[in-house]
């Protein structure tokens, strides 16, 4: 059975929270991704308007001790981290320190070709820029796993990808690491900060993120154990490292719970981190230079990309979501915007070579969302 966790206290001025949902057909799609061993644990939290709906955890965050998942386990987020490093972005704007109009030239000269592609460019995929750490030499990548990186080492292994773009920049949609990588470094460069710390100060503490941080040192990760599935072995799982977050950066680099997530985006649409211009920047659909809509996905569930965020509409309703894999960790993050309705799923597995894993996810978040708006009057 899945573990339920209050909220965190409240504060002596706020009222008590209100007791967690009962939602027994959600329980059993945990109980059963833990069960058919696509996960050893995963921590689910559903939030309407700032009001903790759902939060529960399932399975084992660690299966060597037998330690519970619960909503404050801590995950690796893996790309769920684009949208802070485009938050970051969004708020250097603010200050008046750049605009997402500039050309990468202004702050990274050295980089190949910075004078032609742009920030925003960079932060809706649309840069064409290549992929740093879905094309590089597995040596790379195992290292990684066990190594702290400077920006210096970070940028020269960016630099160093060939072709460093695989198309031009604002031609079509591509997924790009580097770019938002890169975008981390920018951060450090404008703000006199390493990310980290810009990170906590202007975004994680303004959204009352309590277990939320980019560790800087591999050794430094306070959570769950990562695993990927091995049928053939009695456990069903392999333990596996991910790349440090200095590797993987403004990419991947960010560590949190569901808790924390779902409060993100009550942050966000509530104009704690954010000024609702930015935050309008951040959730309008990126046009490539033709002026054609720059979609992330055109199926039974078409996506466009704003900054570092999905963007598409569910039964008319305007929705940002984004998701993420890295070694031993998936996540995803999805909010109905006008509603206020979030739905935070983080697992401790990457599902690699798993029939089923998807569909199962899909499964799981689909079911928190109609159950959510059901409550909350809208189904």
């Amino acid at each position: 059975p899945g573990d339920a966790s209050r909220p965190a206290d409240p504060q002596p001025d706020q009222p008590p929270a209100p007791p967690l949902k009962d939602w027994p057909s959600l329980d059993a799609l945990g109980e059963r991704m833990v069960k058919l061993r696509f996960t050893p644990g995963l921590s689910l939290s559903v939030m309407h308007d700032g009001v903790m709906l759902y939060s529960k955890g399932f399975g084992s965050g660690d299966l060597q001790t037998g330690a519970r998942v619960t909503p404050r386990t801590g995950f690796r987020i893996a790309s769920v981290t684009k949208q802070f490093t485009a938050a970051a972005i969004l708020k250097l704007q603010e200050q008046g320190k750049l605009s997402v109009h500039d050309n990468l030239a202004r702050f990274m000269p050295e980089f190949p070709q910075a004078d032609q592609v742009t920030l925003a460019q960079m932060m809706s995929h649309t840069s064409g820029m290549n992929d740093y750490l879905n094309h590089q030499a597995q040596s790379v990548l195992v290292a990684a796993q066990t190594r702290d990186y400077t920006s210096p080492e970070l940028l020269r292994i960016i630099s160093a990808v060939h072709p460093v773009y695989s198309i031009r920049p604002g031609q079509r949609w591509l997924y790009s690491n580097s770019a938002f990588s890169l975008l981390g470094i920018v951060v450090e460069r404008v703000s006199g900060q390493n990310l980290a710390d810009f990170y906590q100060t202007h975004l994680f503490a303004p959204a009352g993120l309590r277990q939320t941080a980019m560790d800087e040192r591999c050794s430094a990760f306070d959570g769950c154990d990562g695993y990927r599935p091995n049928y053939r072995i009695a456990a069903g799982f392999d333990p596996i490292l991910p790349v440090s977050p200095t590797f993987a950066g403004g990419a991947g680099g960010i560590r949190s719970n569901t808790e924390d997530l779902t409060r993100w985006h009550d942050a966000l649409f509530g104009g704690k981190v954010l000024k609702a211009a930015s935050f309008a920047q951040m959730i309008t659909p990126m046009l490539l230079k033709d002026g054609s809509p720059a979609w992330e996905y055109v199926g039974p569930e078409k996506l466009n990309y704003g900054f570092g965020q999905g963007i598409g509409h569910l039964d008319g309703r305007a929705f940002i979501a984004h998701g993420g894999r890295l070694n031993g960790y998936t996540s995803h993050l999805r909010s109905l915007v006008h509603e206020r309705l979030t739905v935070a799923v983080l697992y401790n597995s990457d599902g690699t070579g798993v029939p089923g894993f998807t569909a199962a996810q899909r499964a799981v978040r689909i079911e928190a969302m109609k159950l959510g708006m059901k409550e909350i009057g809208i189904a």
